[in-house]
């Protein structure tokens, strides 16, 4: 179903479907590991297929744009992409840099709460996750 949505996002916003856009976006399929533009890139190459990283970008950024994917400011180096665009939260482990999501019935009365209309959020909790823990 994602496929199918996202490829029309990209129809809708003009864009030819061509094959480095269908890897992208079957790359971002089910993919919970809120990737860069460049680990996408970089594992999409990995697997001999040819694509630039404007294209990766711009694929990104027009996904963005239709509210196909989110996408996560963690840090100021590079924005993550998370095609779960359900309303959760993220858990940042600051020592293996996993992003995890945490998924809540507890944030829907905080949105309902705020003294307006809410369009969108962005929550990061940092710590250190249970892997980490377990190995130190």
């Amino acid at each position: 179903m994602f496929k199918d949505i996202a490829i029309a996002a990209l129809r809708e916003n003009g864009y030819k479907i061509t094959k480095p856009r269908e890897w992208i976006v079957e790359y971002l399929d089910g993919n919970k590991n809120h990737p860069t533009a460049l680990e996408i890139f970089d594992d999409i190459r990995k697997s001999d297929k040819s694509i630039s990283f404007a294209t990766v970008y711009n694929t990104l950024d027009t996904l963005v744009k239709a509210n196909i994917i989110n996408e996560i400011t963690i840090d100021s180096q590079s924005s993550r992409y998370d095609p779960d665009t359900s309303n959760h939260v993220h858990f940042l482990c600051e020592k293996c840099k996993k992003v995890i999501d945490i998924h809540s019935d507890k944030v829907k009365p905080i949105l309902e709460s705020m003294p307006g209309k809410v369009s969108g959020f962005d929550i990061i909790v940092r710590g250190e996750c249970d892997s980490c823990i377990k190995k130190s």
